[in-house]
């Protein structure tokens, strides 16, 4: 079957597009189907990779087809994939990690806007502005000895701490309020001269 295929420069295209589809697909598969730092998602893109280089090989050299150049351009594909997860991605996404963490713990002392209201002992969810982002975070209500209980939806918060990634807020009202205006008195006395002059008139 695999001798077929690989004679076959549109099986070989099938099989290349297969392999892009089942690597697309098994994307939600990663974390479950691995073994050590090669998940299901790896192997469809290693055969995608190994049926690209055998249908080029094809191309140029026929003659130089066989099933046991397939499996060691699998192999050498899959190795390269291995090395490249352990010194590329995994770094990467570790860094990335730590930065999101490090971020997270920056909304402390910042402003928020509750989308989900929050009930004592309850998760709720703050939207948080930061600069021109607006970032969603899972928020419950801080301990407090003024009996705050629940927070309803649209309600200014304030972010007290950052543990465990969730948010613990409190109501925060930072709206700066209304000076009452001065009542001008310098045209008092002429309010006083008009009352006069309708008095005599009457």
């Amino acid at each position: 079957m695999l001798a077929v295929v690989l004679e076959n420069p549109l099986y070989l295209q099938y099989a290349f597009a297969g392999c892009i589809v089942l690597a697309i697909l098994t994307l939600p598969l990663k974390d479950i189907i691995s073994v050590g730092f090669y998940d299901i998602s790896d192997f469809f893109v290693t055969g995608m990779i190994t049926f690209f280089i055998t249908y080029g090989i094809l191309l140029a050299k026929p003659d130089l087809i066989s099933s046991m150049l397939f499996v060691g351009i699998f192999f050498v594909s899959m190795i390269a994939i291995m090395l490249t997860n352990i010194l590329v991605i995994l770094p990467f996404k570790g860094r990335a990690e730590n930065s999101s963490i490090t971020s997270i713990y920056q909304l402390e002392g910042k402003e928020g806007k509750i989308s989900i209201p929050i009930l004592l002992n309850q998760t709720g969810e703050v939207i948080v502005y930061t600069g021109f982002t607006r970032v969603n975070k899972m928020a419950k209500i801080y301990e407090n000895d003024d009996g705050i209980t629940t927070i309803p939806i649209n309600e200014n918060v304030l972010v007290m701490e950052v543990k465990d990634r969730v948010l613990y807020v409190l109501p925060y009202d930072n709206s700066i309020k209304t000076i009452a205006k001065p009542v001008a008195t310098w045209n008092e006395n002429k309010k006083k001269k008009i009352k006069k002059n309708r008095l005599r008139r009457k």
